[in-house]
């Protein structure tokens, strides 16, 4: 049995979202709430945003540990994401996130976006499966794949309580196919709103 196949590695994932989760509520408390609409495409980042094909996704996630500065800011959290590729496939991610940010003098912060998780991809259309010889009609369940992010981004804000993101992230996600193309590529393109619950 392979150390890499889909269940293995969903309940790897799974434990050490478990951790994660567990030490991250013994010891913080929640900071942010974010909440975005994304634009997904399967492919590698491209400068003709305006020509790239609508694929929703949305994501909700908290800051849990924030450390501030006068300029530079460190966050840790959690994110769950979800898109939708009506010919591919659709998916749910559970992501620890990181964020390096520095901010300027009149406001506007840059943040430099990183990001580890567990993403659950469940195919479009009809599955099928070699049975006897023939393809037969068969369910299936979803494909477990780990995922890691990194992304730039701009927050500005609108209040103490309130800002405004704008973000590009690039994903790559395994497994993916077989030996010929062993993970994907995907580019996050979006915009949000977050709610400091301690200003």
């Amino acid at each position: 049995m392979s150390l890499f196949n889909t269940k293995t590695l969903r309940y790897a994932c799974l434990l050490v979202a478990g951790f994660i989760a567990s030490d991250a509520t013994a010891q913080t408390s929640l900071k942010t709430l974010r909440f975005s609409l994304y634009n997904e495409t399967l492919g590698v980042p491209s400068a003709k945003l305006t020509k790239l094909p609508i694929h929703p996704a949305v994501s909700i996630g908290t800051d849990l540990r924030v450390r501030s500065g006068h300029h530079w800011q460190k966050a840790f959290g959690v994110d769950l994401y979800y898109y939708y590729q009506q010919s591919l496939e659709h998916a749910l991610m559970l992501d620890a996130s990181y964020r390096l940010g520095y901010r300027f003098n009149f406001g506007l912060q840059t943040n430099l976006h990183t990001a580890l998780g567990y993403k659950h991809a469940i195919l479009a259309g009809q599955k099928y499966a070699l049975k006897n010889g023939e393809y037969q009609p068969t369910s299936h369940f979803g494909k477990a794949q780990a995922n890691l992010k990194l992304g730039l981004g701009l927050e500005y804000p609108l209040s103490k309580r309130y800002s405004v993101a704008v973000d590009y992230k690039t994903m790559v996600a395994a497994p993916f196919g077989d030996r010929i193309l062993p993970f994907s590529i995907h580019t996050f393109l979006g915009a949000g709103l977050n709610i400091h619950l301690q200003p």
